[in-house]
């Protein structure tokens, strides 16, 4: 055999020994499609705008801006943004999420670096009598003074002036 027929044998097994693995290589097996969920279907799905605050709510906002017109003042903030478990663990850091994740405060007053909150702030009704209402809102009022964010309520059916409001307020804001 000559030396040419043995170069080009060589030649074809290294060649075969590069491209067989490639070959040969498992293809990714493609993931299954998530299963539709009720809904997934419908080209539009059954919901509304509604309004962000009830009537009562924009009053008492339109006061909160009188009276705190250096601040800014965000409306229904999720407590889970504006405070966070400060545990290393990330179980529970989801257990102390999972306490806050669905409450909220009705006004956040913010500085203006936009980033510091000084105070939230509930505007209480009728709704807040009830044992179960209450039981959240001692919750609520307990995981934001764990985070030194102080809570103002005031009632609803006793809603201070926007000089009163600014009083009360910036004395928390000052002192807390």
């Amino acid at each position: 055999m000559s030396f040419g027929a043995i170069f080009l044998i060589l030649a074809v097994g290294f060649l075969g020994l590069i491209t067989l693995p490639k070959l040969l290589a498992r293809r990714p097996v493609a993931e299954p499609d998530p299963k539709p969920v009720r809904g997934d279907d419908l080209a539009i799905w059954p919901f509304a705008p509604m309004p962000i605050m009830t009537d009562t709510e924009v009053i008492f906002f339109n006061k909160l801006k009188n009276a705190l017109p250096e601040y800014h003042i965000f409306v229904q903030v999720q407590l889970s943004r504006i405070i966070e478990a400060n545990s290393d663990e990330t179980s529970e850091r989801s257990f102390w999420f999972n306490r806050i994740c669905r409450q909220s405060v009705d006004y956040v007053i913010v500085d203006v670096d936009a980033q510091t909150t000084l105070v939230a702030i509930e505007l209480d009704d009728w709704t807040h009598s009830s044992k179960a209402r209450q039981k959240a809102d001692d919750k609520k009022d307990k995981a934001l003074a764990s985070a030194g964010i102080a809570i103002v309520r005031f009632h609803a059916e006793r809603m201070p002036s926007a000089d009163m409001l600014r009083y009360e307020l910036m004395q928390v804001i000052e002192s807390y």
